[in-house]
């Protein structure tokens, strides 16, 4: 894991708002206080933006480490002529298109995008998005909405949450609790509630999506009772609770130990004293004590990294939510009474080429960008999976081994490896959410996509071996958000149809914003998605033509279905 002063004449509307005499400016009185927004002009129309709007105190000082705290009223007026606000502070963001913005602690801001003219009277739906990077880097100004904006005519709002050690520290202690970039993600629900009507959106039709790690976000939200009136509607793109998407203890003592001995933090007194010296310390130290290259194991293409992802607290989370004791829970009874859409995309594996590490290949004599061997799948993918949830059991290594073997020839196997990663990491959990929410459940909607038709814009910063098929993972973002295509070869654009894609891209984005208007995704005009439901398991096929299909990754689901619940203490075992 993107100036000048303007005159401004005052109208007092309802609404409270003042509009700039050229028309560029707007400010906007909300409950929390005056906002400005700048306009831009498109071909479709205009959209305001109000950028760096705060939702929560700066979490600084004795607030590092801390729950998020409201931001009250404020007397200046908030928002900023820039495009960008600054991201939470992390590690190096090496995906290309993703600027590498300006990092500062005091990074608990929304930015807004209104369609058209501000105001009370339009009570447009709101989608609010959480972005991806794996808990530990990425940002809101990364993600440019005007499309989804204009096109859909609905307001988007994208968040900055905290991010690595300052978003997820743990030491399971009233002290350092961890979660707060999952408790910074309310706090902003909080705040959209209290104050989006002033701005036009309608507080009652609130939908929350995000992407990976923001999937996964979404999915977590909407297990957690106290969120009920926050949103109505959630979409989890290529991430959702999983096996994945918790640390475990031990992955938080190695990675606090870590810290601890870097940072000089270590052998305090108490943990009052440790969690002074920590607050004391520059938000770099913190940032740089901690690299993903501590927690990459090179020989089994796995990462473990306690206290910079989501943990078990026992108030928030309340248990893992990947392995409830019961499936009909309160947590799930929410999860259940709101409309859901969660999807994927066929090569969600091709994470697995980054991570296939020199050692791995020297040790197995192979040249990822030819091929993957069987032996990667055989001797080391499929039994570290196996063994991290149940123990060394080869019998089990082998069925998914046999699963996974083809004799199609060698870029056939290479696939199929990416094909496992993809599964167990992204598309078996997706299935999982799916079924559990649609089963019986006449109180919401499911809906189920696979992206399939590839992009030349992918996240991976380099480009696919020859070999590898498919929509790698995060490549829907471009159909959705205005990324930047900088560093897209220019050969790479030669063959790309433009007006074909961003006809493709409005597709998309009106089965989206169709979702967060109305809980169902279909109008005049696309392609009929089906609902999911537990029987038939429809999905739609997000490709050139759309199409359909039903039971995604049938097999492979019981499968490794199977295998995790083999791994499950026999008291926390329930039926779908």
């Amino acid at each position: 894991m993107v100036g000048g002063l303007f005159l401004c004449f005052a109208t007092y509307l309802t609404v409270l708002v003042k509009a700039s005499s050229v028309i560029n400016v707007v400010e906007v009185k909300t409950p929390s206080g005056w906002v400005r927004g700048y306009e831009e002009n498109y071909a479709q129309g205009q959209v305001y933006r109000f950028i760096k709007v705060p939702f929560a105190q700066p979490p600084v000082g004795d607030l590092r480490f801390q729950k998020p705290m409201p931001i009250g009223e404020w007397s200046d007026v908030r928002g900023t002529r820039e495009v960008n606000s600054p991201q939470c502070p992390q590690i190096e963001n090496p995906i290309p298109g993703f600027d590498q913005l300006e990092d500062n602690e005091d990074c608990l801001y929304l930015n807004i995008y209104v369609p058209g003219k501000v105001s009370r009277a339009n009570k447009l739906p709101v989608m609010v998005w959480f972005h991806g990077g794996g808990f530990i880097c990425g940002g809101a100004s990364q993600y440019k909405p005007q499309k989804i904006v204009l096109e859909g005519q609905v307001i988007v709002i994208t968040v900055n949450y905290r991010l690595g050690l300052f978003g997820f520290l743990t030491l399971h202690d009233p002290l350092a609790p961890g979660n707060y970039g999952l408790r910074d993600q309310i706090e902003a629900l909080r705040w959209i509630q209290n104050n989006i009507a002033a701005l036009g959106g309608d507080p009652k039709s609130v939908t929350i999506f995000g992407e990976s790690a923001g999937g996964m976000s979404v999915s977590l939200q909407t297990l957690i009772p106290s969120n009920e009136g926050l949103f109505q509607r959630a979409i989890s793109q290529s991430g959702v609770v999983s096996y994945y998407s918790h640390a475990n203890k031990k992955e938080e003592e190695q990675t606090n130990e870590l810290l601890l001995k870097r940072t000089g933090c270590d052998g305090r007194e108490n943990i009052a004293e440790t969690m002074k010296c920590l607050r004391d310390l520059p938000a770099k130290n913190i940032t740089e004590a901690i690299s993903m290259y501590d927690f990459v194991k090179p020989l089994n293409v796995s990462v473990q990294v306690g206290s910079l992802v989501p943990t078990v607290d026992g108030e928030l989370v309340k248990e893992n939510f990947a392995f409830p004791k019961r499936w009909d829970n309160e947590a799930y009874r929410f999860f259940r009474s709101i409309d859901f859409m969660s999807g994927t995309l066929d090569g969600e594996g091709n994470l697995a080429y980054l991570l296939m590490s020199p050692e791995l290949q020297e040790k197995l004599d192979f040249n990822v960008s030819k091929s993957i061997p069987k032996s990667a799948l055989c001797d080391v993918l499929a039994p570290s999976f196996v063994d991290s949830f149940i123990g060394n059991i080869p019998s089990l290594t082998q069925e998914i081994c046999d699963f996974y073997t083809t004799d199609e020839g060698t870029d056939e196997q290479s696939n199929k490896v990416c094909e496992f990663l993809g599964d167990t990491w992204f598309i078996i959990p997706s299935n999982f959410m799916l079924s559990i929410h649609a089963k019986n459940n006449d109180r919401s909607r499911t809906f189920q996509y696979l992206v399939t038709q590839p992009t030349p814009f992918s996240i991976i910063p380099l480009d696919p071996p020859s070999w590898f098929k498919g929509a790698g993972h995060g490549e829907e973002i471009y159909l959705l958000f205005n990324m930047s295509r900088d560093h897209v070869p220019e050969e790479k654009l030669k063959n790309v149809d433009i007006p074909a894609l961003d006809k493709f891209s409005s597709d998309v984005i009106k089965y989206w914003t169709n979702f967060a208007k109305f809980g169902n995704p279909n109008s005049a005009g696309i392609p009929v998605w089906p609902s999911y439901d537990s029987k038939n398991e429809q999905y739609l096929i997000i490709d050139t033509p759309m199409s359909t299909g039903s039971h995604l990754k049938h097999g492979a689901t019981k499968l490794l279905y199977d295998i995790l619940e083999k791994g499950r203490p026999s008291s926390q075992r329930d039926e779908l």
